[in-house]
């Protein structure tokens, strides 16, 4: 009974029915991990949204900053941007009630000896440190004043954690680090510009990942597709390998850390 954990589906359903072919998943007995941002750039949307939610309790889903954008759309009033492939979502008849199920999504899941995050955990928290402060975002987003919530969460400010944060102001930081993060200074201040690989890493910045963690276990994250699948870590597992860019999309096994992938059917001329 296998757990299997996919990078950032973005809408790309035929790669992800693919890729669990390709493993034999298992529909009664083994476990899938998804690193969040489901939807958007992608095709199939709506055809993502409503396999994931069938598949139950056999599936467990972080949310990603593509996911949380959709519900602030929906719920907060954000205009849509001329890249989004949103529409078919938000046309279908069950569009509340699939971003409803998506508010009720877990910001970190810690099982099996991994974390699961979208974009990681930076250095400056532990593990204990980083499910409270997920905790506190995940009762905004769930609670009764969750429209609230949506009409403020976008934004960069501010780019740095400080325990006198309080308000949108705070939730808006943890939100960002979860799934947004990528490179980050030495104080843990996050740098937005960048979405390169850590190569072409800002000056006095590093690769989230690049400084010593205050996490035991090993992190297993999307997020960052420029990586291609690389961190030249043991402990940190970069599983965005771009599909919706038309590159491959991939899986690892936790229990042996080996990792699948199919190619992207997505057309880029």
């Amino acid at each position: 009974m296998p757990t299997y954990a996919i990078g950032d589906v973005q809408g790309c359903y035929t790669e992800l029915r693919n890729l669990l072919e390709m493993v034999s998943f298992d529909y009664d007995n083994d476990t899938l991990w998804l690193t969040g941002d489901l939807v958007n750039r992608g095709p199939d949307n709506l055809a993502t949204l409503r396999f994931v939610k069938e598949l139950g309790d056999r599936v467990t889903v972080v949310l990603g900053n593509h996911d949380l954008y959709l519900l602030t759309v929906v719920f907060g009033g954000q205009a849509l941007h001329p890249t989004d492939t949103l529409s078919d979502v938000l046309r279908s008849p069950d569009c509340d009630e699939l971003c409803h199920w998506l508010r009720q999504l877990p910001l970190i899941h810690a099982g099996e000896n991994h974390v699961l995050v979208h974009a990681g955990i930076p250095h400056i928290w532990d593990k204990r440190k980083a499910m409270c402060l997920a905790q506190e975002a995940e009762s905004a987003i769930q609670g009764p004043e969750y429209e609230d919530f949506f009409r403020g969460l976008l934004g960069n400010d501010p780019p740095v954690w400080s325990e006198d944060l309080v308000g949108l102001d705070r939730l808006r930081c943890v939100v960002n680090y979860l799934t947004r993060m990528r490179f980050v200074d030495g104080n843990g201040k996050m740098d937005f510009e960048s979405k390169l690989g850590f190569d072409r890493t800002p000056p006095g910045y590093k690769a989230w990942f690049q400084y010593p963690s205050k996490v035991e276990e090993p992190v297993v994250f999307g997020h960052w597709a420029s990586l291609d699948g690389q961190t030249d870590s043991s402990q940190f597992f970069a599983i965005d390998t771009g599909c919706v860019w038309g590159r491959t999309l991939t899986a690892l096994r936790l229990d042996q850390h080996t990792r699948f992938d199919v190619e992207s059917q997505m057309d880029m001329d």
